[in-house]
């Protein structure tokens, strides 16, 4: 495999397990949230580089590639920590806004802040911390995180000057500084075109000001960059980070990965003034709808002009067509939205709540009067404006509408943006491609479509899209983002051109409907049959009292000597596989001293705190030794050993923190707030099982079987089951993956097997109609198959529910707990039903065509008391 970047040697060192990196604790415990899974990437690739990575330059100069909205600042705040437990102290931030100065310093200082980053008491190893705002570093505090903010022109003149609180050459020289660059692309503007004088003279004074801060230190400053739009097609661009790239998370895959709200179009034949009204019914409806389901949702409105002028005549023209505003034209407008499906879906609303057209009008006057909108198009706005934009989610800021031009293209982190009007016709594109200003709007799209979170029961992922394939759930409506445009379908074309580019909408959408056969409607199963479901519950401390951690007994932990050169992995890998180690260690071996050293570094490790998760507990040593506790703790080290021992006591107490840590998840995950109830309660499957409209995201040119069908005639034969024909597949089509699809031919083989011993078997697709909670943690999980069957031969109506779960190879490790969780449920669940084993429900290990279809067949019979031999 050719490697030519570091992020793609890191990607093949990642993928192929032979680079792993051990996130400590004390970052995930200093950050106000916990890491998304992607960001835990960052970290790690991050952490590799700087200990293990065998080509890493001591002078280390990284950028960050990351969406808009996936949490850059975030990945940031958790460097810095990880720095500061390094010994570093001084931090230099800079970027090219002031408003994003402002921004990242509420961020970052400001603990009542509803997006500080930190946690509220940052602490390492017992030792409080302080994140200070200081003008130089001559007045660092050595125990604290110390920032300088600067713009890169306020970085040069404050370099360069004579002046108040300057940064000098003394300032920097000696001292080990962490130099940090958000919106990263813009250093390169200059970097992509051939140079004036003027722009030479630019890009050496502010650049030079960086790299003379950056090589003050050449043994210890380290220089990292961040931003979500890297121009990666250009060549100089290219060329320049090729060895810096660590991490590249496009907006592509935080889409894919259901991070944002789902972008769409709507073009109206109407006037800018109008396309306003249209727009402020829609928002008014989203409210309502957040409302009824209990959420403190606000939807803003951005109202973007071509110029200042432009933009301050609008608002004018808005806030007195507001004023007087009339019943007729409210009714003008939803005559002449007839073909548009959100606003009619907003004006049936309204009528079914009885809202009358003056109604209306009163509730518009109100949510969007001119105290409720701001307008941001001025460069001496007040540093309250820019918190104002800042803090939209805010349950104590009221404003509704925004008018701008360009200021909110950058820096600007909004959640509850819900509709932008572009109130222009202009566009720019040439030869059929998407011209300046067209890109710029679709990364104003993409910043808009950051996902707002909510959840309506405690089983759904917050922060994730939850209705992709629910298009008809009402909630849907805070999943879309609405670009307002006029009718322009050659613009809108160039648009969905540049979204596509940018990753903000994928090649096409389809959606499919997922039918109950009329057959299975008419069963006594779907009128009155019982499907037995758990659900979550609070862990209370009462629960707790009976419930110790469970201490996990074996670990795995990867050793990199560092003599292994790293072209030996890229230009023989076999060598690498061979020349690789294991060698088993128990815990409690360890040198005592060392041992309770690292013991020492956990709060929650303390004696005291471990007597309240195991009251029999006697001693620290009795602790480390004794079997119920640490004494069989085993830990499996691999790595490249040749002549060098795991043996060095500074390994081994590394070794000891990270086992330490991993132990200490499941004090966590016994702490969590919920868990899942071994009582599984019944409900009636006609009210689970529904038939819904299904909606896909399709790649151009992709082979995945997602969203089609499985009667298409181009199917391959190997996932052909004409489910038409069967009566035992409930649903009309299947729509699912290769793996869901190998499941039902692989089901339908059995068949007969299970009609000499079942009067009715029926296979139904979970399509989010309902969940299970593990018994843990109270983690959800939605089975994608539920088989149900009744007895032929038993008196007593015996009923089998059976959940199963087809899964790719690639995940089957990474969501082995839902499997464990699965094959407990026989055991652990208790059914609330008057009649004694009428029921039994059974959860089955993953399905998958070729590394468990055997075992999954086994399970299946063996529950069933099947044989088709």
């Amino acid at each position: 495999m050719a490697t030519n970047t570091l992020n793609e040697k890191l990607n093949f060192l990642f993928e192929e397990n032979y680079a792993d990196a051990v996130i400590p604790h004390f970052i995930k415990d200093n950050l106000h949230h916990t890491p998304r899974p992607y960001q835990e990437e960052a970290f790690k690739r991050f952490i590799y580089y700087l200990t293990d990575y065998k080509k890493r330059k001591q002078h280390a100069h990284l950028l960050f590639q990351m969406a808009t909205g996936s949490g850059k600042t975030m990945v940031m705040a958790g460097v810095i920590i990880y720095l500061y437990d390094r010994g570093y102290r001084n931090f230099l931030f800079f970027v090219n806004s002031t408003s994003i100065i402002n921004k990242t310093k509420e961020n970052f200082l400001n603990p009542q802040s509803s997006k500080y980053l930190f946690s509220q008491n940052i602490e390492i190893e017992g030792k409080k911390i302080n994140v200070r705002e200081v003008d130089n570093f001559e007045s660092s505090n050595p125990d604290d995180i110390n920032i300088i903010f600067s713009t890169v022109a306020g970085l040069h003149s404050r370099f360069n000057t004579t002046m108040e609180n300057r940064i000098s050459n003394e300032d920097i020289i000696d001292k080990e500084i962490v130099l940090i660059s958000d919106e990263a692309h813009h250093i390169n503007a200059l970097t992509k075109k051939k140079l004036n004088k003027g722009e030479i003279k630019d890009l050496k004074s502010w650049e030079n000001t960086v790299n003379c801060i950056f090589n003050a230190n050449k043994n210890k400053n380290l220089m990292f960059e961040f931003t979500a739009t890297l121009e990666l097609s250009h060549e100089a661009v290219s060329k320049k980070y090729a060895d810096k790239i660590i991490f590249d998370y496009p907006l592509k895959q935080f889409r894919e990965n259901g991070y944002s709200k789902e972008v769409k179009t709507l073009q109206s034949d109407l006037k800018p003034i109008d396309r306003a009204i249209q727009a402020i019914i829609l928002s008014q409806y989203r409210m309502k709808i957040a409302n009824k389901n209990g959420l403190n949702i606000k939807p803003v409105i951005l109202m973007k002009s071509k110029t200042v002028k432009e933009s301050e005549s609008f608002e004018k023209e808005f806030h007195n067509t507001l004023r007087n505003i009339t019943p007729l034209t409210i009714k003008n407008i939803r005559q002449r939205s007839k073909n548009n499906i959100a606003i009619n879906k907003s004006f049936k609303y309204f009528d079914n709540l009885n809202i009358t057209t003056q109604n209306l009008i009163d509730e518009l006057k109100e949510s969007f009067s001119e105290e409720k909108c701001i307008s941001i198009n001025s460069k001496n706005d007040s540093l309250e404006k820019q918190i104002i934009i800042n803090t939209l989610e805010e349950k104590d800021n009221e404003f509704r509408v925004i008018f701008a031009v360009d200021k909110l293209n950058e820096g600007w982190d909004v959640l509850n943006l819900y509709d932008i009007i572009r109130l222009y016709e202009t566009k720019d594109s040439k030869n059929n491609k998407p011209g300046k200003s067209t890109v710029s709007e679709a990364q104003l799209i993409g910043r808009g479509a950051r996902y707002c979170p909510f959840k309506t029961n405690e089983n759904q992922e917050k922060y994730k899209r939850k209705f992709d394939k629910d298009a008809e759930n009402e909630l849907k409506i805070l999943e879309e983002l609405h670009y307002h445009a006029s009718y322009n379908p050659r613009y809108i074309h160039e648009l969905n051109i540049a979204l596509k580019e940018t990753g903000i909408i994928g090649d096409y959408t389809i959606e499919k409907k997922l039918k109950l056969k009329d057959f299975f409607k008419q069963t006594d199963i779907y009128k009155y049959g019982i499907i037995f479901l758990n659900k979550r519950i609070k862990n209370t401390s009462a629960t707790k009292e009976f419930r110790s951690p469970k201490i996990i007994k074996q670990h795995k932990y990867n050793f990199y000597t560092g003599l292994v050169k790293e072209t030996s992995v890229f230009g023989n890998e076999l060598q690498m596989k061979q020349d690789r180690m294991i060698q088993e260690y128990t815990l409690k071996k360890f040198d005592r001293q060392l041992l309770k050293k690292a013991i020492n570094q956990f709060n929650k490790l303390q004696f005291s705190e471990i007597k309240k998760w195991f009251p029999f507990v006697k001693s620290i040593d009795d602790f480390i030794e004794n079997e119920k506790y640490l004494g069989e703790v085993k830990v499996t080290v691999e790595g490249v050993f040749y002549k060098a021992e795991f043996a060095a006591q500074k390994q081994k107490y590394e070794l000891a923190k990270y086992v330490l840590s991993e132990i200490l998840k499941g004090f966590k995950a016994t702490e969590e707030q919920y868990i899942g109830t071994k009582v599984f309660e019944p409900h009636q499957i006609k009210k689970i099982f529904k038939e819904k409209t299904l909606r896909f995201q399709i790649r151009k040119g992709g082979k995945s079987e997602v969203g089609k069908s499985i009667l298409r005639s181009d199917i391959p034969n190997d996932l052909s089951t004409r489910i038409d024909k069967k009566d035992w597949h409930s649903y009309t089509d299947n729509f699912g993956t290769s793996e869901e699809k190998y499941l039902v031919k692989f089901i339908d083989s059995q068949m007969k097997a299970l009609q000499e011993k079942y009067s009715e078997i029926h296979l139904l697709r979970n399509e989010s109609f309902f969940q299970l909670i593990n018994f843990d943690d109270g983690k959800a999980l939605e089975p994608d198959y539920l088989l149900y069957l009744k007895d032929k031969n038993t008196e007593n109506k015996l009923f089998y529910q059976l959940f199963i779960e087809p899964k790719g190879e690639q995940l089957i490790e990474k969501d082995k707990w839902k499997e464990d969780f699965l094959q407990s449920i026989e055991k652990k669940a208790k059914l609330n039903w008057t009649i004694e084993n009428q029921y039994k429900v059974i959860g089955l290990p993953f399905y998958n065509e070729k590394i468990q279809k055997s075992l999954f067949g086994d399970k299946l019979k063996e529950n069933l008391n099947i044989d088709n031999e």
